[in-house]
């Protein structure tokens, strides 16, 4: 059994393979757009809204206040393949209640896969 000193190894010693994780922040406002492209590649994902106002996320389509998930402002909401199988790899989209509003993402994919283009 390898040394396991990070917690980068660690995931790597139960999964196999090396992970790396990508931070994002940004803001979603009331026109919907893409979160995160479509991406074999991803393991995991956690979303946590930053903002006084509320987000919406759905896998694949646009999603509205009465269609997808709902983050209220200081929720978040994650997926990992283990729980969600191949859910955590699709396209997802954002839209949020008021403009401007910031939250943070980090997605987590196997190291040495390339992103998809934008």
């Amino acid at each position: 059994m390898a040394r396991i000193s990070t917690l980068a190894d660690l995931l790597a010693e139960e999964l196999g393979v090396a992970t790396v994780s990508e931070p994002t922040s940004a803001q979603a406002g009331v026109a919907a757009t893409t979160l995160m492209r479509q991406d074999g590649n991803r393991i995991a994902w956690v979303l946590v809204n930053l903002s006084a106002g509320n987000l919406y996320i759905r896998p694949e389509r646009a999603p509205s206040a009465t269609v997808g998930i709902p983050l209220a402002p200081a929720e978040w909401r994650s997926m990992l393949y283990r729980e969600d199988f191949d859910l955590v790899g699709r396209e997802w989209q954002i839209i949020g209640s008021g403009a401007a509003l910031d939250y943070y993402l980090l997605e987590v994919r196997l190291l040495g896969a390339t992103r998809p283009a934008p």
